[in-house]
């Protein structure tokens, strides 16, 4: 299956994939809990989080858009506060999302951080989101998007790390060749994720 890296042009039909495919995700439901909300905001907060992995990482589409794959190289897999803020639309989200709303998701995101910075320190891709439209789920396409990203790790010799947040993914990811390398939940929120390693070769 062809697939093709994506360019701002093509950032808002990957962003309602995103929102299709993440609408009732564990991690979500916990950081915007009004379906209201989610509603009426969530395709645009998807696509804020999509302009960032198109600055900061490398973003991948099949033609058709039923699935879309976004990796951040070895160099640019951990996150900072600046490259939030020059990230277009993350300060417009962050007013309407709320305080009280936007510090439980910083929190989360910091323990998710820290986890990962503990299980893998060393060179890595990360494999930041993998969505595949809920129509077209079953069909292999996410195997498939997978699959130049972690030959092009394996060439390297180097590991990819991810985080998912709905335990039944991680049997999805062990079967691709991914290990369990730690659960977590975060203190005061209860939020929980599952950390995954898939080693070269």
């Amino acid at each position: 299956m062809e697939q093709t890296r994506l360019d701002r042009s093509k950032v808002k039909p990957a962003a309602d994939i995103y929102s299709r495919a993440f609408f009732d995700y564990p991690q979500f439901l916990c950081y915007h809990p009004s379906r209201e909300w989610r509603m009426r905001h969530f395709t645009d907060y998807c696509e804020v989080g999509l302009r960032f992995a198109l600055r900061y990482g490398e973003v991948y589409a099949i033609p058709d858009f039923k699935g879309v794959i976004c990796w951040f190289a070895p160099h640019q897999n951990h996150f900072t506060t600046a490259m939030y803020l020059t990230t277009r639309g993350f300060i417009g989200q962050s007013i309407l999302i709320g305080w009280k709303n936007l510090s439980r998701i910083l929190a989360c995101e910091e323990h998710a951080a820290k986890a990962h910075r503990e299980i893998l320190p060393g060179a890595h891709w990360y494999l930041w989101g993998l969505a595949v439209d809920p129509e077209y789920q079953g069909q292999g396409i996410g195997s498939r998007l997978m699959g130049p990203g972690l030959k092009r790790a394996d060439e390297q010799g180097l590991p990819t790390y991810l985080e998912t947040h709905d335990e039944q993914n991680v049997a999805y990811y062990q079967k691709r060749g991914f290990e369990l390398r730690r659960a977590e939940c975060v203190p005061g929120v209860g939020l929980r994720f599952w950390c995954l390693v898939h080693q070269p070769g």
